[in-house]
């Protein structure tokens, strides 16, 4: 789950907040507690801070700050910085600074050229890099922006060459003979024109004779990354989860997932996009604000540098929905000093135009914790119903979140999210309140169900696991908490992938980890931290039955042992000299010669399989964990530790499939 701390150097909201309440009389309070809809709590909020000119400092600098903070200067100091790398054959530092030359630089008529010189300095990066692909794109670009006519003979030839690598060579046959025609246009001497020229002509010739020229035969051999399928295909009810899953309701747990059939260690329990994604402020460059992959060669926002593109749909999506409205907006957004829950609030109000919001008003009347019929995982009502815990909350909890939700509002009036009158000092609509309402809600239940989106950083054989955005999924959220979880999650991009890491049993309920894990963490830590942070005491296996940690596994003298016919512990010492022992629950006997055998082939079995992990080769090492898994579960009754530093290890490998740097 969720908690991102707010930026350095940003004042928390919270202070803000403190100030606010400060100028609140005891009968503002009773006011606000009498309340009796989240309406009638933004309009108390927003009535006291940004009606009648009033304002307490939330929103100025929305105004103070431009729209745009494209800087022409400063986009050709990047430039110049990355020519100086350019020209000492460090190709990567300077493709770095030529595409911080690309975000910063004007889209104006005034800069259409030099931003054209930009992006064709940084196709020569690319092109050297041996990244063709993107490098045709930016050769594009270049033309588009009306790169220079004396100049266009440098880029088609460049382009030539891209395409000979990627062996379309009908297109770089049509490159080459686009080159031939700038040339005229160049500032060339007329013997470099003509040295230029026959060396293009020797490529024509040869492109000429080539039959699969001709016939534009093009072998690109480029695939997308697929979404993995889920086990055994989609769940009807719940098309995020494999149709292993169920969801079932009761009072005390909610919804939550179980096992429809037995399913073994390792399958694809769930796939699920986002419904909403914020990139924390310190990617916004490095990586693509909408699907949150690594950036090589960035696209920009046309008014604003503050964010980064990895592709023109990436961009497009975001330019047609969330960022047409949140571009004037982010000034005002950083400065606030929200945390990333609060921006993902946000985020799924500006992703959608207010009409989709007023259709939908009627369904979001009553909610409810019950199903609602098909969980699709993109449809709002199912994002809406998650839990709260509105109830157990204090004024002064809802006050504070009344405040962030009246203040997006404020900001989200100067936009033309409403109506193309931007007067924030008029009494609020009904439509103004409503959305209001929606983002008190989700700062409500964003606070139990939003989840950190993550990055993998192999630092030789050791793995970091970098926290670089949040996301909120409406079916991953079912999965209820336990210290010792059957499930592990990775990103690509903001898809979730959840994988079973141990054997699952029909009925079983299928659990994820809010954070505390019972190998590293005592009994009485994990529950004060759930209890803090989540607000429920855990009941799992783990803290009913005070697992040890892995530490002080290292000292515990007694193995629990599977009974081979009715599948409970039977707990015996390390020193036992029997060979068969009997079973309190089904009074039959389990033979321990087998267990032990088992247990002295262990070491070897792990060992084996840690040597292909160090080596990074994580697939078969995978499967020589899972082996070797699967094979403890058969003969052994968690906890134990080496059946615990082998799912340790199944997690490690799994998290190599998804994002990485």
């Amino acid at each position: 789950m969720l908690n991102g701390p707010t930026p350095p150097g940003i004042e928390p909201f919270s202070i803000r907040h403190d100030r606010f309440c400060n100028t609140l009389k005891s009968s503002d309070w009773d006011e606000f507690t009498k309340s009796t809809d989240d309406k009638q709590k933004i309009q108390f909020v927003y009535e006291r801070l940004y009606s009648h000119g009033q304002s307490s400092g939330d929103g100025d600098n929305i105004e103070d700050e431009p729209a745009s903070y494209k800087n022409g200067d400063k986009a050709l100091e990047m430039k110049k910085s990355g020519t100086d790398y350019f020209q000492k054959s460090d190709y990567r530092n300077a493709l770095n600074w030529y595409s911080l030359a690309v975000l910063h630089c004007p889209q104006t008529k005034d800069w259409k050229i030099q931003l054209s010189i930009i992006y064709a300095n940084r196709s020569a990066c690319l092109y050297h890099l041996e990244n063709y692909d993107l490098a045709i794109s930016d050769i594009q670009r270049a033309l588009d922006h009306g790169y220079p006519k004396d100049l266009r003979y440098k880029v088609y030839d460049r382009k030539a060459r891209c395409f000979l690598a990627t062996k379309q060579l009908k297109l770089a046959l049509e490159s080459f003979k686009a080159t031939i025609r700038s040339l005229d246009d160049s500032r060339l001497s007329f013997d470099e024109r003509r040295k230029r020229q026959l060396d293009v002509q020797i490529m024509l010739t040869m492109l000429d004779k080539d039959k699969h020229a001709k016939n534009g035969i093009i072998e690109t051999g480029t695939t997308k990354l697929k979404e993995p399928e889920v086990d055994g295909g989609r769940s009807d009810a719940y098309p995020a989860f494999s149709n292993a899953v169920t969801v079932e309701y009761n009072e005390t747990e909610g919804r939550h997932a179980i096992a429809e059939r037995d399913v073994p260690v390792g399958k694809v329990l769930l796939v699920e996009r986002a419904y909403a994604s914020v990139l924390l402020r310190e990617y916004n460059h490095s990586h693509c604000t909408n699907c949150f992959v690594r950036l090589m060669a960035p696209l920009p926002c046309p008014d604003c540098e503050r964010v980064a593109f990895c592709g023109e749909f990436c961009k497009r999506t975001a330019l047609e929905s969330y960022h047409a409205i949140e571009c004037s907006m982010l000034p005002a957004l950083f400065s606030a000093g929200v945390s990333i829950t609060c921006l993902i609030a946000l985020r799924i109000i500006t992703q959608q135009p207010l009409k989709y919001f007023i259709n939908l008003r009627p369904k979001l009347l009553n909610h409810t914790l019950r199903p609602r019929g098909k969980h699709e995982p993109d449809n709002y009502a199912n994002l809406y119903d998650l839990v709260t815990h509105r109830e157990k909350r204090s004024v002064q909890d809802i006050l504070h979140r009344t405040h962030v939700a009246a203040f997006y509002l404020y900001c989200l009036k100067k936009t033309n999210y409403f109506t193309m009158d931007c007067d924030t000092n008029r009494r609020l609509t009904d439509d103004e309140l409503f959305i209001g309402s929606l983002l008190l809600h989700h700062l409500l239940l964003l606070q139990f169900n939003a989840f950190e989106v993550s990055e993998l950083r192999q630092l030789g054989n050791e793995q970091e696991t970098v926290f670089i955005g949040g996301s909120i999924y409406p079916t991953l959220a079912l999965l209820n908490h336990s210290c010792d979880p059957c499930v592990v999650r990775y990103h690509r991009g903001t898809t979730v992938v959840v994988h079973n890491i141990r054997e699952l049993h029909a009925g079983e309920a299928i659990t994820e980890n809010y954070g505390p894990m019972f190998m590293l963490h005592p009994k009485e830590e994990r529950l004060q931290t759930l209890k803090n942070r989540y607000w429920f005491e855990c009941n799992c296996i783990a803290c009913c039955q005070d697992w040890p940690t892995l530490e002080q596994m290292k000292t515990n003298t007694s193995l629990r042992i599977r009974c081979s016919h009715c599948k409970n512990s039977i707990t015996v010492t390390t020193e036992t000299m029997e060979f068969i022992v009997h079973c309190m629950v089904c009074s039959k006997t389990t033979k321990l010669l087998p267990v032990l055998k088992v247990l002295q082939e262990t070491e070897n079995k792990y060992s084996v399989a840690k040597r292909l992990m160090d080596k990074h080769n994580y697939e078969k090492a995978l499967a020589e964990f899972m082996a070797l898994l699967s094979l403890l579960h058969k003969h052994m009754v968690p906890p134990f530790r080496d059946y615990h530093l082998c799912q340790q290890a199944i997690r490690q490998c799994m998290l190599t499939f998804g994002n990485k740097l």
